[in-house]
């Protein structure tokens, strides 16, 4: 055995020396013992692989870009754009939005098609079907068992303000496992938009992909113009109040020309002259107004931001888990592993020689 000679025959308190030929020579004895083990392991892991749920991942990839041949978006998003926009919208900050509960509350009233065909008006109908096992079962004793009997709210309380979300514990539930379905990321060199979702329907996933897409550009590009879509409904409300004192001042004038036509007084003439320069005064701020209002919504269309699509939303076809060939290597490892452990506390040559290393 394995260095077995080696401890009887030594008289010394030196350790003995273990050779590669040693250590062949213990693989040799035990190869069948490993094999078994391996092969055994990995057997098991590829059949109870076929006990997990199969999921599928639905994925779009997006290349920000700006309409025009000005700063690219991405440049502005970093902070280095124009001055008139809302601000820097950081690419970092893209998967925080699909992480709020506002996205939440918008996913869960996306109407979904499964892939039996059956038409569901919200994702939380469909998350809350009846099934063996329902979807936010696990996360709703979560949210529940730890609350009982601990001063919990039955009734909600009603709030005016509508800015303060009251939710319950079951709407808490389904918010947050509804917002947890799709994942944004952010490649930080080329910086593409990647939103995925993984799910055990691969058409399900495919609509709440396309649905996280259509949140996500939305929402940066009211962001984007925002401070911008101000500006214009400020300026369109002094333009249609300038306009009113321009048809005023007209009607003023041209009423005054008509009961004074024939008079040669100078007073009327003052007069006159008075409502001629408010007029015109008017409609110069009017003519100047409506300028402002239209190179503003030239901004506001400079400003907002354009997404191509790099790579369209798909159904997946090839289930994403479990992965048999990597369960069954976990399992030939780990058998392997224990075979090792079993094979080197058996060998007495081994033991011993572990016992004087201690």
């Amino acid at each position: 055995m394995l260095v077995q000679e080696q401890v009887d025959n030594s008289n010394t308190n030196s350790l003995p020396e273990i050779h590669l030929s040693h250590v062949l020579e213990f693989f040799r004895e035990n190869m069948l013992t490993l094999f078994l083990a391996v092969f055994l392991g990995g057997a098991l892991g590829a059949l109870g692989s076929y006990t997990f749920t199969k999921t599928y991942t639905a994925k779009t990839i997006l290349l920000p870009e700006y309409s025009t041949g000005k700063p690219s978006f991405f440049s502005l998003a970093m902070g280095s754009g124009s001055s008139d926009g809302t601000g820097p919208l950081t690419p970092d900050l893209y998967p925080n939005i699909l992480e709020s509960t506002s996205f939440g509350e918008y996913m869960i009233k996306q109407p979904i098609v499964d892939s039996e065909g059956n038409n569901y008006t919200s994702l939380k109908i469909y998350l809350n079907k009846p099934a063996k096992e329902s979807l936010l079962s696990n996360v709703k004793s979560l949210f529940s068992s730890d609350n009982k009997g601990h001063g919990e709210i039955k009734r909600k309380v009603v709030i005016q303000n509508k800015d303060i979300l009251n939710l319950s514990t079951d709407e808490e539930a389904v918010i947050t496992f509804a917002k947890s379905l799709v994942k944004a990321s952010i490649e930080q060199k080329n910086g593409l938009i990647s939103i995925e979702s993984e799910m055990t329907d691969p058409i399900v996933a495919a609509q709440l992909v396309e649905a996280g897409k259509i949140y996500l550009t939305t929402y940066i590009e009211d962001f984007r113009v925002a401070k911008l879509e101000q500006q214009l409904e400020f300026i369109n409300k002094r333009a249609s109040e300038a306009k009113k004192r321009q048809q005023n001042a007209e009607y003023a004038l041209q009423s005054y020309r008509d009961h004074n036509r024939n008079s040669f007084l100078n007073v009327a003439r003052i007069e006159e002259q008075r409502l001629q320069s408010d007029y015109t005064l008017a409609q110069s701020i009017y003519s100047d107004l409506i300028i402002k209002l239209e190179q503003t919504k030239i901004k506001v269309k400079e400003e907002r931001p354009v997404f191509k699509v790099l790579e369209a939303t798909k159904v997946p076809l090839n289930k994403t888990s479990p992965k048999r060939i990597l369960i069954a290597g976990i399992g030939a490892l780990i058998g392997f592993i224990l075979a090792l452990t079993y094979a080197i506390y058996t060998n007495q040559g081994v033991r011993q020689y572990l016992i004087r290393l201690q």
